[in-house]
């Protein structure tokens, strides 16, 4: 009994022996006497893994953003500047559009102006050739009766008719004969007049013509 006392005694002053020794082994390298990484090697420190936190950014990835940002403002300041341009063009285009309705409306104006001139002018020429006809088929002193109380532009252009109706038919016109049948001061006014090329711009040049209430006749 004794014996396996010794035995059990010797055994756990054994371990307290290691036990002391490792203890000293690692108070002596705690104050860096030894090294005990260099007698063992399991005892070497690893450097730490550091966990990538995913959610935060990186440096690469803060300039891409950062440059992203400054795209989107250049981008905004373009389409701005594409918002001014197409404004200052809508409104020119409204301009050029308000300026085309009135040349439009203006051409439409003067279309109907021409329009009622032209159709003005063929009434004044039918009614020309009415009288003229009228004037020809008259006894040449009930003619001159009647004449003498019209404008002289008047006369002129009824004149200008029969003679034109006496060449288209072939034969001779009497304006010249009626026209002696005027007093001769009248008769020198009527014939200065018709020589007169410019006549017909003369402001109200032939206005009785034009007007049926106003149509000359004899007294």
């Amino acid at each position: 009994m004794a014996s396996v006392t010794d035995k059990t005694r010797s055994f756990f002053l054994i371990l307290l022996i290691f036990f002391l020794i490792a203890i000293g082994f690692f108070i002596f390298d705690y104050f860096q006497v030894i090294n005990a990484e260099d007698y063992f090697s399991f005892l070497k420190r690893q450097p730490g893994f550091v966990n990538q936190d995913l959610l935060s950014p990186t440096e690469l990835e803060k300039l891409e953003m950062e440059k992203a940002k400054e795209r989107l403002v250049a981008d905004k300041e373009e389409l701005e500047k594409l918002k001014l341009e197409l404004e200052s063009a809508k409104s020119s285009l409204a301009t050029d559009k308000e300026r085309l309705e009135e040349l439009k409306e203006g051409i439409q104006r003067k279309e109907k102006e021409m329009a009622e001139k032209a159709k003005r002018e063929s009434a004044r020429a039918e009614k020309v050739k009415v009288l003229a006809n009228k004037v020809a088929n008259m006894p040449p002193e009930s003619a001159r009766d009647m004449l003498i109380n019209w404008p002289d532009y008047d006369i002129i252009e009824v004149f200008e008719q029969m003679d034109k109706d006496a060449e288209e038919e072939g034969r001779p016109t009497i304006t010249t004969y009626l026209l002696t049948l005027f007093p001769a001061e009248r008769r020198s006014v009527i014939s200065n007049k018709w020589l007169d090329a410019s006549a017909r711009n003369v402001p109200g040049y032939g206005k009785s013509l034009d007007d049926e209430d106003n149509e000359p006749k004899s007294e």
